[in-house]
């Protein structure tokens, strides 16, 4: 196991094959981790924080970050403050965006997506995969404080649509005077295709052919406003 630390300038850090931790300290820094179960810190500036492969642990601290990870594991990943972009890659993450306006992306597998504080974007899985995102995934999807946006589909095929109750967007801590789900309107799909549900814990959102695609637990389907709370996209 090494510990790697950075300087006050902008640095570019490289774990091992083991399990590292890994310190960027001030300015702007680029972390990977490589291989292992790496702890990674980015500290001050706007960083660019990798874990690789392995079930790492990442830290954005403060600056506006990116944290991802392109080689799997289960991994956990914190914006903290500024403005973040987090995404989870494969495997089953948990991915907390923190303080700020945050965009947390769950990718692959089945993903804890927080917001926690500030408005943020919320995205269960892949979005980039345009075949059928979400297709097997159960995800949880997590607001906070702020005007937080819980996505379904945008510009692309419905997410978690093909598999009933065996994938979807279970949905938590929505705030109904503020916050906001994205369905995807296609050239097959549109607003009307979408509907609403009483479901034993919550409101469900159903996709064509009355595939389950949402579940907004602890909010009646008789609350969601559609001019409010559905936005197509």
């Amino acid at each position: 196991m090494a510990e790697i630390l950075g300087t006050v300038g902008n640095d570019e850090l490289f774990g091992e094959q083991g399990s590292d931790s890994l310190f960027g300290l001030e300015g702007d820094d680029t972390i990977l981790g490589l291989g292992g179960d790496d702890f990674i810190f980015g500290n001050q500036g706007a960083d660019i924080l990798d874990g690789n492969e392995g079930n790492d642990i990442i830290f954005g601290g403060q600056g506006d970050d990116f944290i991802g990870d392109i080689g799997g594991g289960d991994d956990q990943f914190f914006g903290n403050l500024g403005n973040d972009l987090v995404n989870g890659g494969e495997s089953n993450d948990q991915l907390f965006g923190g303080q700020g306006d945050d965009f947390v992306v769950g990718g692959a597998g089945n993903d804890l997506v927080s917001g926690d504080k500030g408005s943020d974007i919320l995205i269960g899985v892949d979005f980039q995969n345009i075949i059928n995102p979400g297709f097997g995934e159960i995800d949880t999807l997590v607001g906070g404080e702020g005007r937080d946006i819980f996505t379904l589909g945008f510009n692309s095929p419905s997410y978690y649509v093909g598999s009933g109750e065996s994938d979807l967007a279970l949905i938590t801590n929505f705030d109904l005077a503020e916050d906001a789900i994205f369905v995807s309107e296609t050239d097959n799909i549109t607003i009307s295709d979408i509907d609403l549900g009483e479901l034993g814990s919550g409101a469900g959102i159903f996709s064509q052919n009355a595939d389950l695609i949402g579940l907004v637990q602890g909010v009646a389907a008789s609350q969601i406003n559609f001019e409010i709370n559905i936005i197509p996209g």
